[in-house]
């Protein structure tokens, strides 16, 4: 069976079949809420975020247009909801430091994690955390999220090439910062 694509499904509620959220809600919350957990490294504001994006995609639904790429167009709206929370808590985004690594780190399927790994994770989510909010928000896009160039581009209303561009350069600057750890 084939099953109905992201934007065919957007077109949907578009229309006035609000009930097809669900169907979204369904194949992106867990991606959306995870996507939040990496950069705010807090569940309840997580999932707080994550319900704010589909009652938003359902107040502005009008806005979406036929022919665009529905996953760009989400997290567009999952970028502002994000910003505005900030904004409007005045809260920096730079600094999470005093948050407990393991909220964020997800290790290999391994029933024993090797520690050595381990240890070596959680050097990265230290470096990753040190990153400005822009790179780091790039990066987990492109890397994490596996976002094409062509949808971080959507998103962040830039070029593809300029996306390509930024995300080599917050891998650049990752890696400055994670060789300062290995040391």
């Amino acid at each position: 069976m084939q099953s109905i694509s992201d934007e065919n499904i957007m077109l949907k509620v578009c229309e006035g079949q609000i009930d097809k959220l669900g169907l979204l809600f369904e194949r992106y919350h867990v991606k959306l809420y995870n996507f939040y957990l990496r950069s705010t490294m807090d569940k309840d504001l997580s999932r707080d975020l994550t319900q704010n994006v589909f009652e938003r995609i359902l107040k502005y639904r009008h806005t979406y247009k036929e022919g665009a790429t529905f996953k760009s167009w989400f997290y567009q709206i999952a970028r502002n909801v994000q910003v505005d929370y900030f904004k409007k808590q005045k809260i920096n985004t730079a600094n999470f430091d005093d948050v407990n690594h393991e909220r964020n780190l997800r290790f290999a399927n391994d029933a024993e994690p090797d520690l050595e790994k381990e240890e070596r994770l959680k050097m990265l989510h230290q470096a990753l955390n040190q990153l400005p909010p822009d790179k780091r928000e790039i990066l987990v896009m492109s890397q994490l999220e596996e976002l094409e160039y062509k949808e971080i581009a959507e998103i962040f209303k830039i070029t593809e090439n300029l996306a390509r561009v930024k995300v080599h350069r917050a891998l650049k600057s990752l890696k400055e910062i994670f060789q300062k750890f290995v040391r």
